[in-house]
């Protein structure tokens, strides 16, 4: 890769791991599990569209979630980049560390890395802050490595007012810039409404007026990265959402005009909301769904995703995802 000419490098996503529990959470027959009653169960399940949350299983260590990374080396990235790579992080509220253990630390010594710390304070959008950051860099012959392990390991983080049910799962993505890419980011854009910083904390006045906010909060975002990327609503193929529920997306694709058949839902009700890894989960499954070798993307007929996120505090990420080429493209997906 030439990286003098740097109107013809892009940050691509060249590799991609998914992690997640075998066997899934049945919401309605296990909602103590997740800290919920019965009751509350079903109308999660009638009216926001969740019945399966993906629950790491008792007795299995936090260590076979916590430590899986994409895989970084074979001849050709050996070759091109040497083992110049950056490690970093944007978990929500997942543990990386515990008694003196730190992850990223032990992953970056394991794997020879350069660990570059956490960008955890966007919440679920800490992963657009990265992509961000790293787009944002000046193009250097390295790769890039964001990891995150999502355990809703609290009340607080499992359960949100009856809202949503957090899932658990690890995933991570290998990244570079190159004049060749294979997912292209096209574009990144963050929004932050610094009325609603205490989150899901906030009084019943705030939550009111988040609400009513809300909507408008995603349009700009979401047209703000499609202004970005040089493309229009109506040239995106999938949306991937965030996993809260199915209520808010289909207001929302509804105020967007956007067919429901368009958005990528069916983790909502299989995965709970993975925090941050739901844009990466969203990503592989529907790589897996739509990408067909028999008729594969190309730069000038790419598969195109919009990935959308809130996070809690008011902010709120978007992000254009151009698939251009599915060879030598590595999707892995792993079960424990």
């Amino acid at each position: 890769m030439r990286i003098e000419d740097n109107n013809s490098v892009a940050l691509s996503i060249d590799a991609i791991r998914v992690v997640r529990p075998k066997k899934k959470l049945v919401l309605v027959d296990d909602f103590d599990a997740v800290h919920c009653t019965s009751f509350n169960a079903h109308i999660l399940k009638k009216m926001m569209g969740i019945e399966t949350v993906n629950l790491l299983p008792e007795g299995v260590p936090h260590d076979a979630l916590m430590m899986p990374l994409v895989s970084l080396s074979d001849a050709q990235t050996y070759e091109e980049f040497g083992n110049d790579v950056e490690l970093r992080s944007a978990n929500t509220g997942a543990m990386r560390a515990q008694f003196g253990h730190s992850v990223d630390r032990t992953l970056a010594r394991i794997h020879n890395l350069m660990p570059l710390g956490l960008s955890n304070a966007n919440r679920c959008v800490s992963l657009f802050k990265q992509l961000d950051m790293i787009a944002r860099s000046a193009p250097a012959p390295r790769q890039y490595c964001i990891h995150n392990t999502e355990l809703a390991f609290s009340k607080d983080m499992r359960i949100t007012r009856g809202l949503s049910v957090q899932g658990d799962s690890n995933t991570s993505l290998r990244l570079s810039h190159t004049d060749d890419p294979k997912i292209r980011v096209s574009s990144v854009h963050l929004h932050y409404d610094r009325r609603f910083a205490r989150g899901i904390w906030g009084d019943n006045v705030e939550t009111k007026t988040y609400e009513e906010n809300y909507r408008q909060n995603m349009h700009q975002v979401i047209h703000r990265a499609l202004d970005k990327a040089g493309v229009t609503l109506s040239q995106i193929d999938h949306l991937l959402p965030h996993n809260i529920n199915i209520k808010s997306w289909r207001f929302l694709c509804q105020s967007l005009d956007v067919s429901e058949s368009r958005l990528f839902s069916r983790n909502i009700q299989t995965e709970g909301h993975c925090f941050c890894n739901d844009m990466v989960i969203n990503l592989s499954d529907a790589l897996e769904a739509f990408a067909h070798e028999d008729t594969p993307p190309t730069a000038e007929n790419p598969l195109r995703f919009l990935a959308v996120a809130a996070g809690a505090g008011g902010m709120f990420g978007a992000c254009v995802l151009d698939v251009i080429q599915l060879e030598g493209l590595r999707n892995e997906r792993h079960a424990i």
